[in-house]
């Protein structure tokens, strides 16, 4: 009797821990990662649904579970900086060198300036390119990368600067040549002044603010050259004009020389005024001109000498 009432109290126990859950029981779960809104990222909470969680308990079976991802943040980009140290051992094979303070160095380990470029010479075909300054094509601005000089005051109104640079392209607004440039921006003034330029236009120079639309020179300057010395190579012996002393040299007789300066009142060759005006003054060819007409003075005194000897020898035959 005793083993029977034993035995209905433990199937009893047993029967009522069948009806709890059980807590220590293992539990399976499969998990889905995949979001019920838009995969793309969005700031703020994103709601997330995850799969049926089957339970080898008597807990009944959870449908849905639903979980918050954390709060959205943008990727940040790594960077990693080295700090070298002021009197540091270079590398063995290193070129280049850029300390915290001090000079820094490109192909150098040792420079002497703020900032040293250093490279071996090359092989007479190919330029040592130590620095490239270059920008991208705008169709409407000034493609012109520059190298600017300026005097550090934060002030706009005081602000001075020279500009080292080039026009490496043209655009479809302006019109002006491929050029290597200098200019200057003044203090009080807003615009930059150009004094300097040799475009690539036959190698033109141009200084100050001049036409430089004519075809056959190099150099053009505005106001004018104050120089102690101007020497101008003749490239044509014609130019020069010595034979006119050669005996087979032909003279204006100085009855049509009168005619001549009377309808044009300027001498034979010689440039007039308005072509002066309108095309300058050629220096080497008009001192060639003048040197010319020197010449032809002095045959004409030679003959009118000859011609007055002649005269006197005359005059005197007839006092005899």
């Amino acid at each position: 009797m005793k083993k029977l009432l034993f035995l209905l109290a433990a199937f009893i126990t047993v029967s009522t821990f069948a009806q709890q859950p059980c807590t220590s029981c293992p539990i399976t779960v499969t998990v889905s990662n995949s979001p019920v809104t838009n995969p793309a990222p969005q700031r703020g909470l994103v709601k997330y649904k995850t799969a049926k969680k089957t339970y080898t308990t008597a807990k009944k079976p959870v449908s849905t579970v639903y979980r918050y991802a954390p709060k959205y943040q943008a990727p940040v980009k790594k960077v990693e900086y080295q700090e070298v140290e002021v009197n540091a051992t270079p590398n063995q094979n290193a070129e280049n060198i850029f300390p915290l303070t001090g000079n820094a160095g490109v192909g150098t380990l040792e420079p002497i300036a703020a900032l040293e470029l250093k490279r071996n010479a090359g092989d007479g075909k190919n330029k040592n390119f130590l620095l490239q300054l270059s920008n991208i094509w705008s169709p409407k601005g000034l493609n012109e990368p520059t190298i600017v000089f300026s005097n550090g005051d934060l002030n706009p109104t005081n602000t001075s600067y020279w500009t080292l640079g080039a026009r490496v392209s043209g655009n479809e607004v302006d019109k002006d040549p491929v050029a290597f440039k200098i200019g200057f921006k003044a203090p009080n003034e807003t615009d930059e002044h150009e004094f300097f330029s040799i475009d690539s236009y036959q190698g033109r120079v141009k200084i100050g603010n001049v036409n430089t639309n004519y075809d056959g020179y190099k150099l053009f300057v505005e106001e004018g050259i104050l120089t102690e010395k101007v020497k101008v190579a003749v490239k044509n012996s014609e130019d020069w004009f010595d034979h006119v002393f050669n005996t087979e040299y032909k003279l204006m007789p100085l009855t049509d020389l009168e005619k001549y300066i009377s309808n044009n009142k300027h001498l034979p060759d010689m440039p007039t005024t308005k072509e002066v005006m309108t095309s300058g003054l050629d220096l080497g060819k008009t001192n060639g001109l003048l040197l010319k007409k020197v010449e032809e003075l002095t045959l004409y005194l030679i003959e009118l000498k000859k011609e007055l000897d002649q005269t006197k020898k005359e005059i005197a035959d007839l006092k005899k």
